[in-house]
């Protein structure tokens, strides 16, 4: 073969190479155009491919412009041979298929006697409508990764973050519950919760072995038709199949608690931990029959501290020493654990004509003792007591089957089956009210015990068609999701004190002081449970889409589709007619809604486009965009009180003190409980009965639903909808070195928020010269109807909108490969919570102009890349690095200063005037995690690996400013209408000697080190 034809043939082949976003789901997709040596197409080209790790084969012919495509080939390297009468057969060599892409391999054929190679190798370059970053094999197992966790290697791909509510990857600005996160091609999305299967546990512990994951992509924006049910991006990892060669894997890892500094609050609290497991694959029937299994195991250790933080702000006296003394006496050291154990199995079969048969099934488990988390991370410290935790436990069953059919050379059917349960249950530390202040809390967590299970079948079956330049798929997606629970908020009872001061705080749990009696204010409210628990429904989801993708010319293709999908949502076991009639026809100053709907969204359409253009010969530019329209599914949680809030019996009510204005201790007085009979650790769990005649003044209780705070559904409410558009830009710029830009703008609306109906209209009282609306439910004003607490409606009236620029480089050879990216972007919103059970966050539920501002999961400033370099000697060395701006903080007085009962208020910067909501900005991220491998060869193919890892390698603070310390204050003085400046605490960060203050956190933690060893063969 002569010179000018390898070029000429690595020069074509190269510059084609192409990462089409999201194709053919856990599959992807091999295409190009033959040419001639006078660069005219060959109609009628036989193509063979054949995969070089299990010797799959296929074959295709070009169609009259001389392309070619084969569809839903498993990722893998692989080699492509043309054919053709006249001239000599030609192989292209060393292709690289990712998951979810499509690789473009042009060939040309050369009038010779002999066979022609062409050897090529991997490329960035993606001439793809949609951007798409893919994490590979190599990167998963070198890099360093805190908890063998392989979602949490998302972070180092452009737009990502972990949102700072629940713990779920947040992608484009979109809420994590609505990120789309596939396995194998089926969702991996716990139906319930939203996010990760695994729900907030998988923010702590594996539910897939980290070996037994391949590799998975991430796409921000602008996917195809074929996926759906998320506004957010989609995270779509495939498992490791075996190949015609045995290979495996065990290691074992230690990450001590002494092998790591203290926290910047100098403390040590860090764990100690082991992993270990390992992971074999290899042939059953060479060509034709594969197997692969995986297991991992964590045990953790980590020691823990109790800690009351706004202790140290208070000198204790007669008026507070009771409570005081006893919070001291709950500062102890605990430990928290973290252990858990997942396996993966998996077969393909292989059948002549390249059709392809896998099944796969999945396992894990966990226990965490002292561990009780709604998603956000835990502290070293905690303010809560070790009666106010408890265990959590998880475990899920995936199983999985995919039959890829190839009914000819261009018609190819692949049907997926998949199900999977999950079980969680949460036991408690104690039965006993919780205790909830600006100190901390105490006593028996008020949503523990609890038990939740979920369960998801899919159905999907995707049809390819090829026809000339149009490769056209049709496909349907069938969910059934279904739930039972026994979940209740308060259970044992909760008394919660509003307000900032510690000195006050203290003054109403003791007895004596100026408030002699016990939760004698009306600062306090208490809350009793008084259902059931019990909540049981299913949801159905169906999709049909169909897409497009033109090749108008070899540099031009035209992706474009259309999707719909419906969702079926179950109807409220609404039999307290009472209740209902109430409710159902009563015009609140805000609106009013139907208890008795929960409302379907059968009719969501989604058309999408995307173009992708390679302008110059040499193909080493590509301009890309695309725009469409794109649904996330609802968590099934949002529907858990409204189904059962207003059935007889209820499953999750509580009833509420005090009655508009008197106090808790006083109304509780009034039916024989005096609660200074009570020292603070034998606090009464009151029957339930004896609260309802306390909140019917003393006397028999004719409604027992009096002073209950519900659950609903707005009557219009919608699934979310964005709007997505994007326009970028990648060049090589050298072998194997490419720079890009991206622009992704997305826009969100019908998002998910909490608002009490039950709310009178606010007055401004003519001695406020702040004018601050205020309610008054506190201080004696009754709700519209008197008789009912709050009113949680979940609308879906909230937006948000993300517009943001990524610069990129990457590089990638055999030895060395590294990628940088920097985001800038914006992302404003008027609500960000991640399916809040209950409460609002609102400030004002009649003035919502001001919560449009700052999203709390806007990150002006996102620098991500990772590095893998192999060296001399045996040594290779990898890196993750990671730094952001500071997230918003909303200025806040600290109290339930319009006595709304609801949501934090918000400081006034002007009377009348509040701030807008997120209007200052915490202290940035910076960590920098390292990891070194030495491998030392035992055989030919065996090899023992040692490694060491250093997590936040520089130990940054990453100290934020946290609790009380986010709150401003009035802003305005409400009997002179001057502005109040903040209290020294606010965004403050150290104290006068120097030393942190300890309200504040710290993000991540301090510097860490782990050994390990790996024997791979």
């Amino acid at each position: 073969m002569s010179t000018r034809v390898w070029r000429a043939g690595l020069l074509a082949c190269v510059f084609a190479l192409a990462a089409w976003g999201q194709s053919d789901a856990n599959k992807g997709q091999i295409v190009g155009t033959v040419y001639d040596p006078n660069q005219a197409v060959v109609p009628k080209a036989t193509i063979k491919i054949r995969n070089l790790e299990t010797g799959f084969t296929r074959e295709t012919f070009t169609n009259e412009v001389g392309q070619y495509r084969f569809v839903l080939l498993d990722p893998g390297r692989y080699e492509v041979t043309a054919e053709a009468p006249g001239f000599a057969a030609t192989t292209v060599s060393g292709l690289v298929l990712n998951v979810g892409s499509t690789v473009s391999a042009d060939i040309r054929l050369q009038v010779a006697s002999t066979t022609t190679l062409v050897e090529v190798g991997e490329t960035l370059v993606s001439v793809a409508p949609a951007a798409s970053a893919v994490v590979d094999r190599r990167a998963l197992q070198d890099l360093p990764i805190n908890g063998r966790r392989f979602q949490d290697l998302a972070l180092v791909t452009p737009t990502v973050q972990v949102d700072p509510q629940r713990g779920q990857i947040s992608i484009a600005g979109q809420r994590g519950i609505y990120s789309n996160v596939m396995v194998d091609g089926a969702d991996y999305n716990q139906p319930f919760f939203g996010g990760i299967r695994g729900g907030e546990r998988s923010n702590l512990i594996f539910t897939v072995p980290q070996s037994a994951i391949q590799e998975f992509q991430v796409v921000a924006t602008g996917y195809a038709a074929e996926y759906g049910r998320s506004t957010g991006g989609v995270v779509n990892a495939i498992t490791r199949s075996g190949s015609n060669e045995f290979h495996g894997e065990a290691f074992y890892q230690l990450r001590h608690k002494e092998l790591g500094w203290k926290t910047p609050f100098d403390r040590q609290s860090l764990e100690t931990q082991h992993q270990f497991g390992g992971a074999l694959g290899g042939p059953v029937r060479k060509d034709e029959l594969f197997f692969f299994g995986a297991i991992e195991r964590q045990d953790s250790r980590t020691p823990r501290l109790v800690f009351f933080p706004q202790l140290r702000r208070v000198t204790p006296g007669p008026a507070t020493a009771e409570a005081y003394d006893y919070h001291m006496s709950l500062e102890t050291p605990f430990t928290q654990t973290n252990d858990g154990t997942a396996l993966t199995a998996r077969t393909d079969q292989q059948f002549r004509g390249g059709s392809r048969l896998t099944f796969r099934y999945n396992f894990s488990d966990a226990t965490a003792l002292n561990a009780t988390t709604t998603g956000t991370r835990i502290e070293p410290t905690i303010d809560r007591a070790i009666s106010n935790n408890g265990t959590e436990k998880d475990r899920t069953h995936t199983g999985s089957t995919q039959f890829t059919w190839i009914l000819s050379p261009t018609v190819v059917n692949d049907t997926r089956f998949a199900a999977s349960y999950e079980i969680r249950p949460r036991l408690t530390n104690s039965r006993t009210p919780q205790v909830s202040s600006v100190i901390g809390r105490f006593g028996g967590v008020d949503f523990l015990p609890t038990v939740q299970d979920d369960m998801r079948i899919q159905i999907t079956n995707g049809l390819s068609v090829m026809r000339g330049t149009h490769t056209l798929k049709f496909g349907l997606d069938y969910n059934r999701l279904g739930t039972f629970q026994s979940f209740g908020f308060n259970q044992f009872g909760a008394f919660a004190i509003s307000g900032t001061d510690p000195v006050v705080h203290l003054d109403i749990l003791s007895l004596g002081g100026s408030i002699p009696n016990r939760f004698d204010d009306r600062s306090v409210t208490y809350r009793r449970q008084i259902g059931n628990l019990l909540a049981k429904y299913s949801v159905h989801q169906a999709a049909l889409y169909a897409q497009d993708s033109w090749r108008l010319s070899s540099s031009l293709t035209l992706d474009y589709g259309l999707r719909w999908e419906g969702q079926w949502n179950p109807t409220p076991e609404a039999n307290n007619t009472e209740l209902v009639n109430l409710v159902k026809g009563f015009r609140f100053p805000i609106g009013g809604f139907d208890p008795t709907v929960i409302p379907d969204a059968p009719a969501q359409f989604m058309p999408r486009f995307g173009f992708a253009w390679t302008p110059t010969i040499s193909r080493r530019t590509v301009i890309r965009g695309h725009t469409g329209i794109f649904y996330a599914a609802t968590p099934m949680l949002l529907f858990a009180g409204p189904m059962n809030n207003f059935r007889w019996p209820p499953g999750d009510v509580s009833i509420q003190l005090p009655r508009s204005g008197s106090t808790v201790y006083r109304d509780l007085l009034a039916v024989g409980v005096d609660l200074n009979r009570y020292s603070l650790d034998k606090l009464p769990v009151l029957d339930v009965e004896l609260v309802q005649r306390a909140v019917a003044g003393g006397g028999a209780a004719p409604d027992p639903l009096r002073g209950a705070n519900l659950l609903a559904m707005a009557s219009d409410f919608e699934n979310p909808r964005s709007f997505q558009a994007g326009l970028g830009l990648d060049r090589e710029v050298a072998r194997n070195l490419f720079a890009g830009v991206q622009l992704h703008y997305v826009n969100t609306v019908h998002l998910q928020r909490n608002r009490d109906y039950n709310l009178p209209p606010p007055v401004i009282r003519p001695t406020d010269r702040s004018l601050r609306p205020f309610f008054g439910l506190r201080s004696g004003t009754p709700r519209p109807i008197p008789t009912l607490g709050s009113l949680w409606v979940r609308e879906s009236g909230s937006r948000s909108m993300y517009r943001g620029m990524t610069l990129s480089t990457q590089y990638r050879s055999q030895r060395l490969q590294f990628g940088a990216f920097y985001t800038l972007s914006e992302t404003f919103s008027y609500d960000d919570n991640e399916r809040d059970a209950t409460g609002v966050r609102y400030e004002n539920s009649f003035n919502l102009a001001p919560e449009y501002g700052y999203s709390d999961l806007d990150m002006r400033h996102q620098f991500t890349g990772y590095a893998v370099a192999s060296l001399i000697w045996g040594i290779d060395v990898s890196a993750t690095f990671r730094a952001t701006s500071g997230r918003p903080i909303d200025p806040r007085t600290g109290a339930d200063t319009n006595e709304d009962l609801g949501g934090p208020d918000r400081a006034y910067k002007a009377p009348g005037v509040p701030f807008q909501r997120n209007s200052f900005r915490n202290r940035g991220y910076r960590t920098v995690d390292f990891r070194f491998l030495k491998s030392f060869p035992i055989r030919e193919r065996a090899r023992l690996q040692f490694s060491c890892e250093m997590f936040n390698m520089l130990n940054f603070d990453n100290v934020v400013y946290s609790g009380t310390n986010l709150n401003y204050g009035l802003g305005i003085d409400p009997a002179t209408g001057n502005p109040v400046p903040p209290p020294a605490t606010f965004m403050r960060l150290r104290l006068p000697d120097g030393s942190y203050d300890p309200v504040n956190i710290q993000l991540g933690n301090p510097f860490q080190a782990q050994f390990g060893l790996r024997l791979i063969f």
